[in-house]
């Protein structure tokens, strides 16, 4: 055992490709399927470094099948060194499938071992790695208190390797506050880390240290501060710091932008343009590249190449979303199939009751956790702009007792409460820093978020939950409006589904009886007043006095408390556990 780990480790030193993954495969189930127990910390071992060959080879999924039963086995063992690094890992792994409740769980149980058996280092890489889960979620408000929290926890530590987590808490405190317009935060967060690799002994890796070159002279740039940017450009190349393909991708990435805000449009929009390809290939920062080219083409005064770029940036951000969520679906229904007899079905089919009942019962397992990760990622999309996470479940209730209300049946009602969760789930596709622009949007900005009910009709279309059709119709259309001038389609009338008119109902009415980043929540007498004043324009006037009918009596007797259901729904919520996790988690450091 001893000697296939060594072998493993040999391996992992090597170049990472496609022969390299397959060698890995085969000595994790070496290490999967080896019997005896008394080298079960061995084991572990192994399979962690199978799980990292593999994640470095880009294949998070592959590593996480490897890495789980090491983790299983590594709470068992009474290793708290081992847990720490197993629970750490297999939550990267989630995040770079875009689990982000996953992640958020195993960084979590990471950061409690650590911090009870004081392993401190430990601590610190799960709190880095919950920061840039928060961060790619788009939940910047909680990753910018993470990463603080990380640099007060890291600030008595000594040695390089906390400097190096330094800067990279700073780059991303300054990625967070660009994201949320916050340009003064921003540049306060880059000067700090300017200091620090100032300062005698700092020691950033390269990757850590292109990464906080290119977000900090953004906000240079962006604060007009040009010739300060292009001074650092200038300083880092001098430096010629070890090269990667993925700090060369940065390094042209920002010489582009400082070329383009700089006078040199032409230079640093071709530098960009040609820049993609590259992005591509590597397989990282694309959508970096492409919001580089739409700022680029709107600094120059070409608004048709920005739309165009737009385009691209919205194709591939929903793209890359609904594959994940397929993924994920699929990875649902294969592990759901593994727990069926697979003679269960021929059985049926002979009139065999029990098999009838097993085989019903793996569709009602099968359904619930499809439905599950659906609400986890529609709860993804709406703490993008709500930080309470709240929306989907609120416009589900309310669209479940309005179902009730027009005398539709449970189970219809109930499809329909699945439905209005569901409905923005598409806004998870959408680039996040437009989806928090507390300013008005620009036009091609308007047409990205136009994209967002075709991207959750699309997220929605490879789940084979019985309300999955249903929910991506919804999805689809909730923007339509009675008198045709909405979007996609332009639908008026009964051309709408009517569990659409529903659904829209109760999200206008939520939205504007909720705070959000660039809006003050509305008091209920003057929501419902211009839910009154659409009727007939936006919504279904046959049904507008009656939801107004059912909200009054409901906020009189709940208030915005919500009932029981609600409440029930919210405490069941995977996602929003994990943030009032994180929550505590802060508060308790502080």
């Amino acid at each position: 055992m001893r000697t296939l780990v060594a072998s493993l480790l040999t391996l992992q030193s090597k170049s990472l490709d496609g022969s390299t993954a397959e060698v890995a495969e085969h000595y994790g189930r070496l290490f999967r399927d080896f019997p005896k127990a008394e080298q079960r910390v061995l084991q572990v071992e192994g399979l962690l470094t199978v799980a990292r060959i593999l994640f470095g080879c880009s294949s998070p999924a592959r590593a996480a099948h490897f890495a789980r039963p090491a983790l299983e086995w590594a709470r068992r063992l009474g290793r708290p060194d081992l847990h720490r690094q197993a629970a750490n890992d297999n939550g990267v792994y989630c995040l770079k499938q875009r689990d982000f409740a996953g992640a958020l769980a195993l960084l979590e149980e990471a950061y409690d071992v650590s911090r009870a058996n004081g392993l401190e280092e430990g601590r610190l890489r799960a709190l880095a790695n919950m920061a840039a889960c928060l961060q790619d979620a788009g939940y910047y408000g909680r990753a910018i208190e993470v990463n603080r929290l990380l640099l007060a926890v890291g600030a008595a530590a000594a040695g390089g390797a906390t400097r190096e987590r330094e800067v990279a808490a700073l780059a991303n405190l300054v990625h967070c506050h660009l994201a949320r317009g916050e340009l003064q935060q921003a540049l306060t967060a880059g000067e700090r880390g300017a200091e620090v690799i100032g300062s005698e002994g700092a020691n950033a890796n390269a990757l850590a240290r292109y990464q906080f070159e290119n977000f900090f002279n953004a906000a240079l740039l962006e604060a007009g501060r040009i010739d300060e940017a292009r001074q650092r450009l200038r300083q880092l190349r001098a430096e010629n710091l070890p090269a990667t393909p993925h700090t060369e991708v940065l390094l042209c990435l920002t010489q582009g932008l400082c070329e383009t805000f700089s006078g040199q449009a032409d230079i640093g929009i071709s530098r960009l343009e040609q820049l993609l390809p590259r992005a591509e290939r590597v397989g990282w920062y694309v959508d970096y590249v492409l919001r580089a080219l739409i700022r680029a083409h709107e600094k120059g005064g070409d608004l048709r190449r920005a739309l165009e770029y737009v385009d691209q940036l919205t194709l591939y951000f929903g793209a890359m979303r609904t594959h994940q969520l397929h993924q994920q679906l699929a990875q649902v229904q294969q592990e759901a199939l593994g727990e069926l007899d697979p003679a269960s079905h021929a059985q049926v089919l002979l009139g065999d009751q029990a098999a009838d009942l097993r085989v019903k019962s793996f569709n009602r397992t099968v359904a619930e956790r499809e439905r599950t990760l659906l609400e986890n990622w529609a709860v993804a999309a709406s703490l993008i702009d709500d930080e309470t996470g709240r929306h989907c479940f609120r416009v589900g209730r309310l669209s479940y007792l309005m179902a009730v209300r027009a005398g539709l049946d449970e189970a219809r009602a109930d499809t329909i409460e699945m439905a209005g969760r569901l409905h923005d789930i598409g806004k998870i596709g959408i680039n996040h820093q437009i989806l928090l622009k507390p300013s008005m949007l620009t036009e091609a900005e308007r047409i990205i978020i136009r994209k967002h009910p075709a991207i959750g009709a699309d997220m929605l279309s490879k789940s084979t939950h019985p309300g999955a059709r249903l929910a991506a119709t919804v999805a689809a259309t909730h923007h339509e409006w009675w008198d045709g001038t909405g979007y996609p389609r332009g639908l008026r009338h009964e051309d709408i589904p009517l569990e659409t008119r529903i659904v829209a109902l109760a999200d206008v009415y939520d939205v504007l009886t909720t705070g959000r980043p660039y809006k003050q929540a509305w008091p209920h007498q003057m929501a419902v007043d211009e839910l009154r004043f659409m009727s007939g324009r936006q919504f279904d006037p046959m049904l507008v006095e009656a939801f107004v009918e059912m909200v009054d009596e409901y906020v009189a007797v709940y208030g915005d408390g919500g009932d029981d259901a609600y409440r029930a729904a919210l405490q069941d919520s995977a996602m929003l556990k994990r943030q009032d996790n994180i929550a505590r988690l802060l508060a308790d450091a502080g």
